[in-house]
């Protein structure tokens, strides 16, 4: 399996530039080009990164260690932060929870009231009777006459 110039530069370190400066000046032989990516051989590559790093002493990758120092310290600092703060979620969520609750129940219980109080004003209007119709059949009103009708009685 050959090589594109970005897997090239990610496996031997060097810059994509570099070895594409490498390419065109003949000191490593890859296909393609001219529009096309290139394609390199691992073992071409090895050939010239061997010479390379002997032409460039100074620019030799350094691994950094997996583990400094001060690494352990901080992180078990962030851990103890990241535990507290997942500790505060779960109470914060909990709380929403028991208060959903009681505005739920809080709800249910408005709800019956309006409906109570709703069927009491239907109960108290089917009590009340229209008072005007007694109160005019009792006192009897003159009837109106007209003007020569005032005159023949």
């Amino acid at each position: 399996m050959k090589y594109t110039l970005g897997q090239a530069a990610k496996e031997t370190g060097v810059s994509k530039p570099t070895l594409s400066r490498a390419v065109k000046k003949g000191d490593l032989s890859a296909e393609g080009g001219g529009g096309s990516p290139y394609k390199i051989d691992p073992s071409e590559l090895g050939r010239w990164l061997s010479g390379y790093r002997e032409r460039n002493p100074e620019v030799a990758t350094t691994t950094t260690p997996a583990d400094t120092p001060e690494t352990p310290n901080v992180n078990n600092d962030l851990e103890a932060e990241v535990n507290a703060l997942r500790e505060q979620i779960v109470r914060e969520e909990t709380e929403r929870v028991r208060e959903r609750v009681q505005l739920e129940a809080h709800i249910a219980d408005l709800r019956g009231r309006v409906e109570r109080a709703e069927r009491k004003e239907d109960q108290l209007m089917a009590q009340l009777t229209d008072q005007r119709e007694s109160k005019t059949a009792a006192v009897e009103l003159p009837q109106k006459r007209g003007f020569f009708a005032r005159f023949t009685r």
